[in-house]
């Protein structure tokens, strides 16, 4: 998708501004350095759009960004065109100052009404720039100013210095950034009514290593900052059996097949941000996980709906989800036993399971879910020395 974007934005860039020329890092005639200005946005962030690791969001902004400036830039030809024309007329014979005074008044007329349309565009283009860096501002992880290198600004960043990495080997090959991999969902089947859901629908991690563990090297502190969507089935379908399996105590295919988005039967009804502080144990033949909720709000909330469908959202928040804190990961498989082999876009799968205490479905026991994380971008990727085997 992000792929397609950045395509998309480069093809948007190239049709403004002429021909891609990376190694100059010019479109055109036009620096890096100028396109960003000219978009409203920071030089890092149009860096990160070029390489195509700028979210979603970013590029879907700055290509409506590129088309106003298109269509700024439209009104003004119109614009510098008509007053070419029309002042052909100026030198017109005595016979015609009447016609030309008439002209005269469409000319005035026009060119305010193609400088009201240009203040318009750039009125436009100018507070969509605004709401971009609010948006930015808010989306971001909590704890990215500390993660990350900010432009003009002194910083001392969170994770190891180069003179650490190998000291804390293996734990400094994890150190960076990471998402959730793919979404996952799961029942809430303690919301006093069945067909209530929770979507994981993203999560942005930042990874440090501890330097104060007593296994050195070993141990990470993870930072999570993750959005969950509660979505509720309009037929309020029970979750057993169509959906879960007791027999097997697993979901059924199609419970693992269901597309809240595109099935007319799931509407969404709030938008929840949740904060976790996580621990991670490197071993030689496995990886531990544990984590702990630091905290949660609803972002957004569509009243009308819970109130149609009788959703008590923050009975949700408080009372249900709340109870999932008596959740267990399972130890993982470390694949990574020589931290070298950990590169941008690797992987790490925990199988888990939740239980919920005040569950009225009458059914005991865990509900299985899988979390995958995925490296975004690592704080040390040279090589790194230290025996695995240890």
């Amino acid at each position: 998708m992000e792929g397609n974007l950045k395509d998309i934005f480069k093809e948007k860039l190239t049709t403004l501004y002429g021909d891609f020329h990376p190694i100059v890092s010019k479109f055109g005639t036009s620096s890096f350095g100028k396109i960003s200005s000219d978009l409203c946005i920071s030089s890092s962030q149009f860096s990160k759009l070029i390489s195509g690791s700028a979210t979603e969001g970013m590029y879907i902004r700055s290509i409506r960004n590129i088309e106003q400036l298109k269509e700024h830039q439209r009104v003004l030809k119109d614009c510098k065109q008509l007053k070419k024309e029309l002042t052909k007329n100026k030198n017109k014979g005595i016979e015609e100052v009447s016609a030309y005074k008439s002209k005269k008044i469409v000319y005035i007329s026009l060119v305010f009404a193609c400088l009201f349309s240009g203040l318009a565009v750039g009125y436009y283009f100018a507070k969509d720039s605004f709401i971009l860096k609010s948006i930015n501002a808010n989306d971001k992880h909590p704890l990215s100013s500390f993660f990350n290198k900010i432009e003009n600004k002194s910083t001392y960043l969170g994770f190891l210095n180069e003179n650490e990495v190998q000291d804390y080997c293996p734990s400094s090959a994890f150190e960076g950034k990471w998402k959730l991999a793919q979404s996952y969902k799961i029942p809430l089947p303690g919301s006093k009514n069945s067909g209530v859901y929770l979507l994981a629908k993203s999560a942005d991690i930042t990874l440090v290593t501890s330097k104060y563990a007593e296994n050195k090297g070993r141990v990470l502190l993870g930072f999570e900052y993750l959005t969950h969507e509660v979505w509720i089935d309009k037929r309020r379908q029970p979750l057993i059996p169509e959906y879960f399996d007791l027999k097997t105590r697993l979901f059924t295919d199609l419970y693992n097949n269901l597309d809240f988005e595109e099935d007319e039967n799931f509407l969404k009804i709030a938008v929840l941000k949740s904060f976790f502080l996580d621990e991670f144990t490197i071993l030689k033949d496995s990886i531990i996980r544990k984590g702990q909720p630091s905290g949660r709000y609803v972002d957004f909330l569509d009243t009308e709906l819970a109130k149609t469908y009788n959703v008590d959202v923050d009975y949700i928040l408080n009372e249900v989800i709340s109870d999932l804190t008596q959740t267990k990961c399972n130890s993982t498989i470390n694949e990574y036993c020589n931290p070298n082999d950990l590169k941008v876009n690797s992987t790490i799968s925990f199988n888990c399971f939740y239980s919920i205490g005040i569950e009225n479905l009458g059914f005991g026991g865990g509900y299985p879910y899988s979390k995958t994380i995925q490296l975004v971008e690592k704080n040390y990727s040279d090589n790194l020395i230290c025996d695995c085997s240890k």
